[in-house]
């Protein structure tokens, strides 16, 4: 992969700043811990196109990186998104409470961990997404282009 470095760097960056607009509204601690499963899910995101077409000359791009396919999947993937981050985010707000009426320090160890983790996969779910585009976006400035199918 010769643009490895450039891609995962776009995608921490895009996955992160996407995760953040969408966890906006909720309380700092959660937009924060939101936009770091985001940079996560965007560093994964910017490199999975590469992962699934294996980079083994300049024209490899084929499937995961075709304009038709990607944009089809990308935009049912976004409307799953949300409902997913909603059910993940409601998890997190029960074990919240729960932790809140706990009385021992492990139980409210073990339910803050519960929590943390659900939103964290919240935003990594966003990250990913943005993360897969900005791949696109850079690979449709090369030369090589993206083809529009395969």
């Amino acid at each position: 992969m010769p643009n490895c470095d450039v891609h995962w760097k776009t995608g921490a960056a895009v996955g992160g700043g996407y995760a953040g607009y969408l966890a906006w509204g909720q309380p700092m601690p959660h937009v924060l811990t939101e936009t770091a499963g985001g940079v996560l899910g965007g560093t994964v995101g910017g490199l999975l196109p590469d992962w699934i077409d294996a980079p083994t000359s300049p024209w490899h791009r084929a499937e995961a990186h075709s304009i038709a396919i990607s944009g089809v999947c990308g935009y049912y993937l976004k409307d799953q998104i949300l409902p997913w981050q909603s059910s993940l985010r409601d998890r997190a707000e029960g074990y919240a409470q729960a932790r809140r009426a706990a009385r021992e320090p492990l139980v409210q160890l073990w339910y803050g961990l519960l929590e943390f983790i659900l939103r964290f996969v919240a935003g990594a779910l966003a990250g990913l997404l943005g993360g897969y585009a900005s791949h696109l976006a850079l690979d449709s400035l090369t030369p090589a282009c993206l083809p529009v199918l395969c």
